[in-house]
């Protein structure tokens, strides 16, 4: 990371057809890899669980989710509370904002396809 960069980005990707929104936020300090979460709530900002019961559609999805986040330059792992990982060291500020528009983008292309809420 460039000398006296950090990264603090949150983002609310909202998708009120599918009752779901996708709060992404990737930070850190200058000199460290940023970190990367994404955490699932339902339109009243309340947090849904990683769950065959509070979402078949969200739980079937971020398994392969979790693995395409290489491609974003984030080795990440999930579990009931959401995505947990870090983005590859030495990337600048700008690399990681890309980033995080392709994390965005492919949540869009499957969230933005459905016309009811995926919650159970």
């Amino acid at each position: 990371m460039a000398s006296g960069s950090a990264t603090d980005i949150n983002i609310n990707l909202a998708f009120p057809k599918a009752g779901v929104v996708f709060v992404i936020e990737a930070s850190g300090p200058n000199g460290q890899a940023p970190a990367f979460r994404l955490r699932v709530t339902d339109s009243s900002g309340n947090v849904v669980p990683i769950t065959r019961e509070a979402s078949e559609y969200v739980h079937d999805w971020i398994r392969g989710y979790t693995r395409w986040l290489y491609r974003a330059r984030v080795t990440a792992s999930w579990d009931v509370d959401g995505i947990t990982g870090t983005f590859a060291e030495g990337l600048t500020p700008e690399q990681v904002l890309e980033g995080v528009q392709g994390a965005c983008d492919m949540i869009r292309q499957r969230f933005e396809l459905y016309k009811g809420s995926v919650l159970s």
